[in-house]
């Protein structure tokens, strides 16, 4: 199995929004080895952060693997813009961590919800993430959906 379709494959177990964007950007990570072994990375960080013993626990460190990325991408950014989406990416993260500490306020099935939501949210900014880097890389990426 080549790299590219192990990525792929790992993507499809992250759900309906960051399966769609990888595999689009198949083509663009089989010619760039480096942007798919970053790929490789975060998509390994956040599988070992959904394996976590408890919910709260795995989301927390799937906001930390965004986080890192997301202070990667304003490390590396070139223009205003580009740090701003990634300061943006960066308070995003934040307001997840703090919607994961409201969740023991609520009760066993509220938090249910605000764990699937929390989720649903980290797949999004993946995707962004992704796009962004695949973006970075090649410019000339418009196959690729908005972020």
């Amino acid at each position: 199995m080549g790299k590219v379709t192990a990525i792929v494959k790992a993507a499809a177990r992250f759900g309906p929004v960051v399966y769609p964007v990888v595999k689009k950007g198949a083509v663009m990570l089989r010619e760039n080895p480096e942007l798919a072994s970053q790929v490789q990375r975060l998509l390994n960080g956040l599988s070992k952060a959904r394996a976590a013993r408890s919910r709260p626990e795995g989301l927390r460190r799937s906001v930390e693997v965004l986080r890192g990325q997301a202070q990667r991408a304003l490390a590396g950014a070139d223009t205003p813009a580009e740090a701003a989406r990634a300061e943006g990416w960066l308070l995003q993260a934040d307001k997840l961590d703090s919607a994961i500490d409201l969740m023991s306020l609520h009760d066993r099935k509220a938090q249910t919800a605000d764990a699937a939501a929390i989720e649903a949210r980290v797949e999004e900014l993946f995707a962004q993430i992704f796009t962004a880097l695949v973006r970075r890389d090649d410019p000339d990426a418009a196959q690729l959906p908005p972020a």
